[in-house]
């Protein structure tokens, strides 16, 4: 099911599931995925810069707001905490820091490091223009 619930320790209270986690980080991931497809589509914009300006400070507003907002009763009842997703949160910290790095290095290769090339010169020593030796006389 997309929408559960979970007990969360007492029979009284239960928690509302979106995919598993709960509904304040679903709606996080939704705005900031939001927020970079709104980012992705006006960056070649010539007026895109305030529009993107805007949903980034919108979304850190609600995160903010979301963050702040206290999350109900908690158990005062002592719970063994076992992490189970660790190691899958490691790998996904190592691909994702990976990602991060080689997406860096090829923007620097691709927008910051761009060969010049020079222009063939028809001078050479001391001003001698050898552009008229080729044929090129004026009559």
């Amino acid at each position: 099911a997309v929408v559960s619930t979970q007990s969360t320790g007492s029979s009284d209270t239960k928690m509302a599931l979106v995919f598993g986690m709960g509904v304040g980080l679903f709606i996080l991931i939704v705005i900031w995925t939001l927020v970079i497809v709104v980012g992705l589509l006006t960056i070649r914009w010539t007026n895109g810069g305030p529009i993107t300006t805007s949903t980034v400070v919108l979304a850190a507003a609600v995160t903010i707001i979301l963050v702040l907002i206290p999350r109900g009763e908690t158990s005062k009842e002592e719970i063994d905490p076992v992490d189970e997703f660790f190691i899958p949160r490691i790998v996904m910290l190592c691909v994702m820091s990976l990602s991060v790095l080689l997406g860096g290095v090829l923007w620097f290769v691709m927008k910051c490091v761009q060969p010049i090339y020079a222009k063939q010169s028809t001078t050479l020593y001391y001003g001698i223009n050898y552009g008229s030796y080729h044929g090129n006389k004026r009559s």
